[in-house]
């Protein structure tokens, strides 16, 4: 009986110990550093070890302004890393210009591994990122991969100068003083490339039938519609004239391509033009999430709810200081 008391009183320590411990982490200070790499996209885009050079440092100062949220410059319960990935594919782009980077802001709670010791994750912690001088955006889809034709979610608001958000939640900073960054795809455009993605098939039975459906699509779109604007939707193709489809007026997603007029190509390869990224701003959404992850982890006796702490946080402030970096 003593013996058997005697195991239970030492699992239940072990069991509250830990989530005692974790708690007591919350408040232990962290440190941050920069994953320092330079060739992100250099060997394979052709930029020069100047170019390079020169756009870490305007990644530096990205990164120092997304520090002066107070998740960040204070940091406490985890160690935090910006860690700047290649964008290789999207530098080899002919209409854009500029170094592409992503930066992702790795968020390591602390936590006791079996010797007791205050350690983090560096295994694929969680993370937030933005992207620069990529000029496709992570959210949407891609139309079509030749022709560079792609998605955009039609609910769209200008916060002011600079800054767009697309479905209150996908961001895109710009220099209002340019061209638009992205152009509407026309219906034959669209066509088109629908169609020579189609030819691709090597079944000729599948390939004749392919033809046939694209050649009544293709009949059926009024010749004044075919200059249109393209959306994402309908028959085979994917391709309507109209976002809205049986009584629905909005549905279908815009097809749009980038605009090689947008980039100011005076400026060094260096330069910051463009930024994208994900930010929920409905406060009281976000902090729901977090109210939920720190229940969650009391009763799992855990730790690491400190990405949804700086999601909450990243409010408008943050966005308009790195609007202020578009263009150096």
């Amino acid at each position: 009986m003593k013996k058997t008391l005697f195991c239970m009183l030492m699992l239940a320590a072990a069991l509250s110990s830990p989530a005692q411990d974790n708690a007591s982490l919350a408040d232990r200070p962290g440190t941050f550093e920069i994953l320092s790499r330079t060739d992100y996209a250099w060997h394979e885009c052709g930029f020069t070890q100047a170019d390079m050079t020169a756009n870490l440092e305007r990644i530096k100062d990205v990164i120092e302004v997304v520090r002066q949220n107070p998740v960040l410059s204070d940091i406490k319960g985890f160690a935090a890393r910006a860690r700047l990935h290649t964008m290789s594919m999207t530098c080899k782009r002919e209409v854009w210009y500029g170094v592409p980077v992503r930066v992702a802001f790795e968020i390591c709670t602390f936590f006791y591994n079996k010797e007791g010791k205050v350690v983090y994750n560096t295994m694929e912690p969680p993370s937030w990122s933005l992207c620069t001088n990529d000029f496709i955006p992570g959210w949407s889809d891609i139309f079509d991969i030749k022709y560079s034709y792609f998605t955009v979610p039609l609910r769209k608001k200008t916060v002011e100068p600079g800054i767009d958000v697309y479905d209150g939640e996908c961001w895109v900073l710009f220099n209002p003083d340019r061209p638009p960054y992205w152009i509407p795809v026309t219906v034959e455009e669209a066509f088109r490339a629908a169609r020579e993605f189609s030819a691709k098939e090597t079944n000729e039975v599948a390939a004749a039938y392919n033809r046939q459906f694209l050649d009544q699509e293709w009949a059926a779109i009024p010749e004044e519609d075919r200059q249109k604007p393209a959306y994402f939707g309908g028959g085979l193709a994917r391709v309507s004239a109209s976002p809205g489809y049986g009584g629905q007026d909005s549905i279908f997603p815009q097809i749009m391509k980038v605009n090689p007029a947008y980039p100011d190509r005076t400026l060094p390869h260096s330069a910051i033009q463009f930024m994208w990224f994900r930010s929920v701003q409905n406060k009281q959404y976000m902090k729901k999430q977090l109210d939920e992850c720190r229940e969650y982890l009391k009763k799992e006796r855990t730790s690491g709810c400190d990405l949804t702490r700086f999601e909450l946080s990243f409010g408008m402030t943050d966005i308009r200081n790195l609007a202020e970096e578009i263009g150096r």
